[in-house]
């Protein structure tokens, strides 16, 4: 498991346990909607069954031993059956999860991925969240299902994902970054925090992420900017907490990143 946000987070954080203890779905799918209240940690855990994880109107961050997802509302997370994973939700929202059997789990793969949701998509996983625990599994429904399954398999996936840091001079630099994206270390400073030269560390950041440590930082602060900008929070405030001289800076660094501009991200 990679480095647990807990570590690196104040005390608002709540840490709670899987609230579903269920020993056997007992359908095919298995509708599992909540509501996650604001700095929620549900601590690391894993089911015998796969999971679409999905927040219609919020930011999770999803921890694996692959690395680290972060799932605005256009996507969802795939996580295969027995993959441990814990989630934070820094500003609440709706969760809707929906448990996939093992039969099924088999064709979306065994590595965790995250996966774009059109509106069809969607609409789909918020119908199986109104369903009942014991749904009537008829041929309609069986049908439903499927498509479901179909659709799950042929959504893209996207670039929402960092993976884990594996060599012991770049855990601190990592798990401060987090923590603390704007911070304005440069390479050359933090060689000498874990005593490594820069080029060492740029070499260490392409054998772990396949970018160079301007790029992951750039990727990093894009991420959790997505996350702040879901959740309300006007650009000036953004650019500062992420290290930016000034809003202005902060929107061409994103249009940069995504092809797009703040304002036009939140309302595609």
């Amino acid at each position: 498991m990679t480095q647990s946000l807990s570590n690196r987070t104040d005390a608002s954080w709540r840490s709670v346990s899987s609230r579903f203890k269920r020993k056997i779905l007992g359908r095919p799918i298995f509708p599992r909607p909540t509501t996650m209240p604001a700095n929620e940690h549900v601590r690391p855990h894993s089911h015998h069954w796969g999971q679409i994880t999905y927040i219609s109107d919020s930011v999770m961050t999803i921890f694996t031993p692959q690395g680290t997802f972060v799932i605005p509302p256009q996507q969802a997370l795939w996580i295969p059956p027995n993959v441990e994973h814990e989630t934070f939700c820094r500003y609440g929202g709706h969760f809707r999860s929906v448990y996939i059997d093992e039969k099924y789990a088999a064709i979306l793969g065994d590595q965790a991925k995250t996966l774009v949701v059109d509106t069809l998509l969607k609409e789909m996983i918020l119908t199986i969240c109104t369903w009942p625990e014991d749904y009537l599994l008829d041929d309609k429904t069986e049908r439903f299902i499927q498509v479901f399954i179909d659709r799950l398999e042929l959504a893209p996936t996207s670039a929402f994902f960092i993976p884990k840091a594996d060599d012991h001079r770049l855990l601190p630099i990592v798990s401060e970054l987090y923590s603390n994206p704007g911070c304005a270390l440069t390479l050359e400073q933090w060689g000498e925090q874990v005593g490594a030269s820069a080029r060492t560390l740029n070499r260490l950041f392409h054998k772990s992420f396949a970018m160079s440590f301007s790029q992951w930082k750039q990727k990093l602060r894009a991420l959790r900017a997505v996350e702040m900008l879901t959740a309300g929070e006007t650009q000036q405030a953004i650019a500062l907490q992420l290290g930016f001289e000034s809003s202005s800076a902060f929107n061409s660094a994103f249009k940069k990143f995504f092809g797009t501009t703040p304002g036009q991200y939140l309302k595609r």
